[in-house]
């Protein structure tokens, strides 16, 4: 049921509210109270309140409370219009993703979405409303006014004044204009003499477009005349619309720029002649704020695709080239460069990107012109810009150029550069050229790149150089390769954890000691990075160097044990085997004697000739700990076909104690290698299986480096 909450004036502005909550209600009755007219409906009885022809209906606002169930198809059936309704409508989750496709249909100043969490800003979005068709109703009341006075008989004067624009729009807050059906100035307000500085009389008869520049007349002149397919509503045989409005810009005579926006109107006087009525405003400050946030949201995306280029996977050139891209997109730029120093200080192209052109122009500024621009800019470590793009000079007498902008070698266009700078370091230069005027915040913009592009660059430089420092750090921390040991085939895998820097505490190795026996070692040192890299070049030359004198393991470990002590290091786990080496004159296929000590090491697997597979029951306390210690040996004997499997514990320990294994279930994986071919190497193949399953069973969750050493009797021929 209808329930008005005041006795409404003729055609004033009412606000139908369509099933709201009644908390809803009473803010509205007490943010408008009698000033609106306040209509209860429900959805069903919203028609009968919006019936009629667009733009001739009761000016309404129609609020759509979150209880609608089809909040779209309703607003589909009032058919909002600028002059005389306009909607607001809560969305709730329920409704969201169909009121989502409204701004395609209708535009915000038409309706207006408030999500139901905001629902306290549903009145204020309604007073918006109100005003906007207020407004409106304002302009149609203005320009109703111009047509009565012209139908009403009056004398056309030649002077501008109300005779023609009649008292209301003499003194209407916006600018008026009058024009004959040929562009020719006849009358105007006030309004519009300040705008247009309409002060001397010979402007009466000129024609408007001369008050714009040469290059905006003919689009003037064609806004103009599309005013001929719309008039004021109530002039029989003349279709009723509202005409459209274009904004155009100007230079006022102190040489600022103008903004105006022009809206045409045809209408006819009492003897039946087209006239046309123009409403001019002044929107200079409103286009010069929608510029400079567009200006700024262009150059916060610009600096924000940049930033994502430097931080981005692939190669350096491959970044630059997409920041270089970026700044010519976003900046509206013919050609954009970003030059590095080489090792002699001079600017090179390290990444460019051209805006292809279909007009075939050359390009805005030579190479050799942007060279020597470039030189200035490094040689005096300051940015360049050149704003506005060079005229060509007048032709001198007889027909020659003077100094033309088109002359050869002499850049066409506009020019801006910045210096590279991160951490006092001049790395390059970043510059942008164009055919066009470039703005006096082009700088501003290109500081901020540059600052990023050049702190990418010097990141890039460091990681390498660190890079190449862990190398060479790493280098001696593992045998170069592997030695060749007589009768036995020896393999080893090392992965360290993470990517890039491969600096890790697990290390292996093997080399044959002065006495003929082979010596075979793997430990994992308490820590990572350089700390851990330095510690374990201590164990590892250590342990041969001892090992020159004698391969006992009480001594070579002992030895080991005083190098961490007297270092104060942290401590280290270690596995040490030593080979006899296999006697040419041994019976055929004999085993080989094994001696093994173990300072705190994961338990090493022996796999037999049949497969069998065991841990070995090795233990001794961890080095680098205690001031005294004693390692006990076990001997076993190693028989062709077995071998010896020697790793770190982050093959059991990868993750912690989250998915922890046991030596044994590394044995049964062992155990479940199949025997290679005659002529195969079963210890290189059995590495490459424990690594790839170690990869397989932690995955994303592996924090830990992972070695192995493996080596296998070989059966004698």
């Amino acid at each position: 049921m209808t329930v008005p909450t005041t006795v409404p004036a003729p055609q004033s502005v009412r606000i139908l509210l369509v099933d709201v909550l009644a908390e809803t209600a009473e803010d509205f009755a007490s943010t408008f109270g009698s000033r609106i007219e306040l209509v209860h409906v429900t959805a069903a009885e919203v028609a009968e309140h919006t019936a009629g022809t667009p733009g001739e209906r009761r000016p309404t606002v129609v609020v759509v409370g979150r209880r609608v169930a089809a909040p779209v198809g309703l607003i589909h059936s009032v058919h909002p219009h600028a002059s005389d309704l306009a909607v607001a409508v809560v969305s709730t989750s329920a409704t969201e993703a169909k009121l989502a496709t409204l701004p395609l249909l209708f535009p915000s100043d038409l309706v207006r979405r408030v999500p139901d969490t905001e629902a306290d800003r549903l009145v204020y979005v309604a007073r918006d409303l109100v005003d906007r068709l207020l407004r409106r109703r304002t302009d149609a009341a203005v320009r109703s006014a111009a047509q009565r006075q012209l139908v009403s008989g009056a004398v056309i004067s030649r002077q501008p004044g109300e005779h023609l624009l009649g008292g209301m729009l003499s003194q209407a807050p916006i600018g008026a204009l009058m024009l004959d059906g040929d562009d020719t100035l006849v009358a105007w307000n006030r309004r519009a003499a300040e705008v247009l500085e309409l002060t001397d009389p010979g402007s009466l008869r000129r024609p408007l477009s001369e008050l714009f520049p040469p290059d905006a007349r003919p689009a003037l002149r064609r806004h103009l005349a599309s005013a001929e397919e719309y008039s004021f509503p109530g002039i029989p045989g003349i279709p009723g619309s509202s005409g459209p409005d274009v904004v155009f810009e100007r230079s006022r005579p102190d040489g600022t720029g103008q903004a105006l926006r022009v809206t045409p109107q045809r209408v006819l006087d009492a003897q039946g002649r087209k006239r046309s009525l123009v409403l001019v405003e002044d929107v200079t400050d409103r286009l010069h704020a929608q510029r400079k946030l567009a200006e700024r949201t262009g150059h916060a995306l610009l600096s924000a695709e940049v930033a994502a280029a430097m931080t981005a996977q692939g190669s350096l050139a491959e970044r630059l080239h997409r920041c270089a891209r970026a700044t010519a997109d976003r900046l509206g730029a013919d050609r954009a460069c970003i030059w590095t120093l080489t090792r002699s200080g001079t600017p090179e192209p390290a990444a460019c990107a051209d805006l292809e052109r279909q007009d075939g122009a050359p390009r805005t500024h030579p190479a050799h012109a942007e060279q020597a621009i470039v030189d200035r800019i490094v040689a005096e470590r300051r940015p360049h810009l050149d704003i506005t793009p060079p005229q060509p000079a007048l032709p001198a007498q007889g027909g020659q150029a003077g100094d033309a902008a088109d002359s050869p070698g002499r850049p066409q266009g506009s020019f801006a550069g910045y210096p590279l700078i991160s951490g006092g370091e001049l790395i390059g230069v970043l510059s942008l050229s164009t055919r066009l005027a470039l703005p006096a915040s082009t700088l501003s913009i290109l500081e901020n790149v540059a600052d990023q592009v050049a702190v990418g660059i010097r990141q890039d430089r460091l990681l390498r150089r660190l890079q190449d420092t862990t190398k060479a750090l790493e280098r001696p921390l593992l045998p170069p390769r592997l030695p060749e040991l007589p009768g036995f085939d020896l393999a080893a895998r090392y992965h360290p954890f993470g990517s890039g820097l491969h600096i890790g505490g697990d290390f292996y190795d093997a080399f044959t000691a002065p006495d003929g026996r082979h010596v075979l070692a793997l430990g994992d040192v308490c820590g990572k990075g350089p700390g851990a890299a330095a510690i374990t070049g201590l164990v590892r030359h250590t342990l041969w160097a001892a090992a020159q004198h004698t391969t006992d393991p009480d001594h070579v470990l002992e030895l080991v044990n005083n190098a961490l002590r007297r270092q104060n290091t942290p401590f280290c786990t270690l596995v040490y085997a030593v080979l006899d080496p296999l006697d040419d004159g041994a019976v055929e296929d004999g085993p080989v004697r094994v001696r093994l000590a173990s300072a705190g090491h994961p338990a090493p697997l022996l796999r037999r000739a049949d497969g069998g597979t065991e841990p070995l029951e090795v233990r001794g306390p961890l080095l680098g700990v205690l001031d005294e210690l004693s390692h006990p040996v076990v001997e076993l004997e190693l028989k062709p076909g077995e071998t010896l499997v020697l790793y770190t514990d982050g093959f059991t320990e990868g993750a912690g104690v989250e998915g922890r294994r046991e030596p044994e279930d590394l044995a049964a994986l062992v155990a479940r290698f199949p025997a290679p071919p005659d002529g195969g190497r079963p210890a290189d193949g059995m590495v490459a299986a424990l690594l790839e399953d170690a990869h397989a069973w932690w995955g994303e969750r592996l924090r830990d480096d992972l070695a192995v050493l493996a080596v296998t009797v070989l059966p004698r021929s």
